[in-house]
């Protein structure tokens, strides 16, 4: 069964003057949160085929540490997940050739509101309130769906879990 893991990056620094929002670096909780998020996918017997993951700073060194407990798994840099909206991320989606697990590392707000425009039929309620609040960061959502990734859409997809590096 396909599986897609919205995973927010963790902890970033502050904007700073003179430092683009591309190149914040994640901040020292940010890191322990990475490396937590990692070993609590492996824990859930969640372990991705491809990550997919924003050019951005923040986002690379979360899926580096997120890495160390995964490192069977193919990274793909997606310059479009990185101030993309939800169509412009199942456009992504969509033209996946995978079978088995993806975990997109990404960018509020589109990683909830994604989690929440894929929740169909058969979600769990607590972990779709949480969505509804926004993915904290170091934090995903995991979905599962019985059709291929070029027909994920709209309600097509179970909201089973959230899956959190912070709370560990």
């Amino acid at each position: 069964m396909p599986t897609l893991i919205l995973a927010r990056h963790a902890k970033a620094e502050a904007p700073a003057a003179g430092l683009s929002d591309m190149d914040r670096a994640l901040a020292v909780i940010g890191r322990k949160a990475s490396v937590n998020l990692g070993e609590a996918l492996v824990e859930a017997s969640l372990t991705p085929d491809v990550a997919l993951v924003s050019p951005a700073n923040r986002t690379q060194q979360t899926w580096k540490l997120m890495a160390t407990a995964l490192p069977e798994c193919e990274t793909r840099i997606v310059d479009a997940i990185y101030e993309t909206h939800v169509p412009g991320l199942l456009r992504e989606l969509n033209t996946l050739d995978v079978d088995g697990v993806v975990v997109v590392v990404g960018h509020e707000p589109t990683s909830s509101a994604a989690a929440a425009f894929l929740s169909g039929s058969g979600s769990d309620k607590t972990a779709l309130q949480r969505v509804a609040h926004g993915l904290p960061t170091g934090t995903a959502a995991v979905l599962e769906f019985d059709c291929s990734w070029a027909e994920l859409g709209a309600r097509t997809a179970r909201l089973t879990a959230i899956v959190s590096g912070r709370d560990l």
